[in-house]
Parts: structure tokens; C-alpha cells; sequence
């Protein structure tokens, strides 16, 4: 099995070690050791959820435990985006209350997209903010969600709306986790995949075309290449706009503002990478109606994603005025204007405030059409 070579990235002022490797789960504690040295005996929260602490807290905890881990508290939340709530929060920081957790302890993520963003926000706000490493249990997270340091918890108004920049110090990628995922979880992880493709390289679009059927199958040799691709657009992009300043981190969020709305409009009954899919055909038929982009490759990226068995249609129909008012939430609008990030091509991405109403329009209605 190829390792994938060690990757440290700079993000602002905080440097993140990001280490992908088969069974590396079962080294976690020894990895600590070595990001907290001069820092031990250490104090361990492992934050997770109903579906993965069954599967992997037992083995993490144990892991932990045999480097010079004194003590390792466990929560569980439930499964699903409803987690990602004030009162999930709340019951959390009550919890290291009672736990007594200074700010010498470190919160240990293991689980998907939901744990990562809620366990990451505690961590950001308890005492001001504690230390953090992520263990991703899911490839969406694998090779998004884990990478950025964004945190956040979704409110009545919109999902993410409550959050804050919190970088983890570690993050832990073990590809057998996924062995345990459902194909309904591994197609919709590959909406971001071909985001990043779509915004950064034709070299990897063309990638995920020829590697359907295998990274489907978890073909362990492509799935290592899979994270690794991603995880170095992502970072590379992020370790440049760390907190949005510049304007170059807003193009990870293609596809992101209709398919948040779409995500908040259908309460929460696709999965976020489902309705990131719908998002991504949206954006390409706005790049193409603008005039950006040529129907030939926005056809191309719909083939693509109804390849991966992912949603280029929905399903139920949505009043357009639902996805508007969802969208004004957006936190990309700026003076009540949505801004859209769109595609002059394949690599090209660029972001948009003038595009009219009339055109939005359009290309969500062109979401209850018959597919190509």
C-alpha cells in the first residue's frame, strides 16, 4: 500500500500536520505525543457520534490510552446535520464543565462533516480555545470537511451561520474507516471531489472520469490518490486565505450557494453532498447562461455527477422563492446582492454579484427539467 507523504500546511500563523495512512487510527495516542511534546501527561476529550463511537471509540480511546494519555472523556452526540445546534453546544461545553477541562486538554473529532464542525466550535469557544485534532470518518469529510478550519453550528436563519475560524493542530486520516460507509455515503462525497476538480484542474476532472467504477469500489490504490489530490487543492487554497480575506477561499464555495438553500429548503432530507451536486448543475448552467462557460463542458460536469450517482434533478420541486429567501442568508451576500461563484472554464473559477434575478431563476428551475 502507497503512503501518502507526509503534508504540513500553514494556515495564518498555525501550522497543521495532516498525516493519511491505513490503520493510522491505531497510532493516534503516539501521534499526540509527538504534536504536544513537553505537554504530557494529556487530558483527551473524543468527541463522536451515535454511528461511529460503536465502530471506532473503543479502538481510539484504547489507542490513546497506551501513550501517555491519563485520562480520555468520551461524548457522544446523535448522528445527522440536526446535531449541529446551540443545544447540542450547550449540552457540550456543560460537559467539559462538569469534566473540569482546562485549556491544557485537547478535543479529539472523530467522526464525519457534523462532528468536525460542532466538536470544532466548542473547541474554538471553550476557555477561548482549546486544542483540536480532527480524526475524519467519512471521505466527505476525508477530503473536505477535516481541511480549513472552518466550524460552525446552523441556526433557525441557515446552516453555518454561527461558527469561527478554529485550526485543528492534527488531523488523522485512516482510509479503512470508510470500509464501514454506505455507497449513498461515498457518492455523495464526491460532489466536493469534482468541485475541486471543476475549480482547479482538467487534469483531475478527466482523473475522476476514467476512475468511476474504482474509487466506487474503494480500490484502495485510487481511494489514497483521491485524498491526497483533494486534500492538496484544498489546503493549498486555504493556506493562502486562511479566513476570507483575499477572496481566493471563496471558490471553494462553488456550487455551495444553491445547494445550501436547496440543503435547507428539503430540511435536511438529502445529504449535503447531494445537494452540493444540484448546486454544482445549477452554477454551471448560471456560468453558461452569462456567458462564461460553453454548454459543452457544463454538460460535461452534469455527465460527471450522474455518473457518481449523484442528483442532477430534483426530485420534488421547490418554490424558486424559497430558495431565494434561503439564500439571502447566504454568507457570501453582500449589501442583499447573492454572490455567485461561477466558472469561465474548466480551472477558471470567478465570482459574480451582477447576475440577474431572471437568470437564478432559470437555473434553478433548470434543476426540475428532464436530465441530459
Amino acid at each position: 500500500m502507497p503512503l501518502v507523504p507526509k503534508m504540513r500546511y500553514q494556515f495564518s500563523d498555525q501550522f497543521v500536520d495532516i498525516k493519511v495512512q491505513i490503520n493510522i487510527l491505531d497510532t493516534i495516542g503516539a501521534l499526540l505525543q509527538q504534536s504536544f511534546p513537553g505537554r504530557l501527561p494529556l487530558r483527551v476529550v473524543v468527541i463522536s457520534d451515535s454511528n461511529v463511537c460503536p465502530l471506532y471509540g473503543e479502538r481510539t480511546k484504547q489507542a490513546l490510552l497506551r501513550n501517555g494519555t491519563t485520562a480520555v472523556c468520551e461524548r457522544i452526540i446523535p448522528a445527522g446535520e440536526a446535531s449541529k445546534n446551540w443545544m447540542v453546544a450547550g449540552e457540550l461545553f456543560g460537559f467539559l464543565a462538569k469534566q473540569q477541562i482546562g485549556r491544557d486538554a485537547v478535543i479529539v473529532a472523530l467522526g464525519g462533516g457534523v462532528v468536525s464542525d460542532i466538536a470544532g466550535f466548542v473547541a474554538a469557544t471553550w476557555m477561548r480555545g482549546v486544542r483540536l485534532v480532527l480524526c475524519p470518518t467519512t471521505l466527505e469529510a476525508d477530503i473536505d470537511a477535516a481541511i480549513g478550519g472552518k466550524t460552525a453550528i446552523n441556526i433557525l436563519g441557515g446552516k453555518n451561520l454561527v461558527g469561527a475560524f478554529h485550526q485543528p493542530s492534527l488531523i488523522v486520516v485512516d482510509p479503512t474507516c470508510l470500509k464501514t460507509l454506505t455507497q449513498r455515503d461515498i457518492r455523495s462525497a464526491m460532489a466536493e471531489s469534482i468541485k475541486h476538480a471543476l475549480i482547479s484542474s482538467a487534469d483531475f476532472l478527466e482523473w475522476h472520469e476514467s476512475n468511476v467504477d474504482a474509487i466506487l469500489a474503494l480500490d484502495s490504490s485510487v481511494t489514497m490518490q483521491l485524498i491526497e489530490k483533494n486534500i492538496r487543492i484544498k489546503a493549498d487554497i486555504v493556506s493562502r486565505d486562511t479566513a476570507e480575506l483575499t477572496g481566493l477561499r471563496i471558490f471553494l464555495n462553488f456550487g455551495h450557494t444553491i445547494g445550501h438553500a436547496i440543503e435547507e429548503c428539503c430540511g435536511f432530507t438529502l445529504r449535503h453532498g447531494e445537494c452540493v451536486s444540484l448546486g454544482l448543475v445549477a452554477a454551471c448552467r448560471l456560468s453558461n447562461r452569462i456567458g462564461l462557460l460553453d454548454s459543452s463542458t457544463a454538460d460535461r460536469a452534469e455527465r460527471l455527477l450522474a455518473r457518481f450517482g449523484l442528483p442532477v434533478r430534483l426530485e420534488f420541486p421547490i418554490e424558486f422563492d424559497q430558495i431565494q429567501t434561503a439564500m439571502r442568508l447566504d454568507k457570501k451576500v453582500r449589501n442583499g446582492s447573492p454572490r455567485f461563484v461561477l466558472l469561465e472554464g474548466i480551472g477558471r473559477p470567478v465570482v459574480r454579484s451582477d447576475v440577474p434575478q431572471s437568470f437564478i431563476r432559470e437555473a434553478i428551475q433548470s434543476l426540475l427539467e428532464p436530465s441530459c
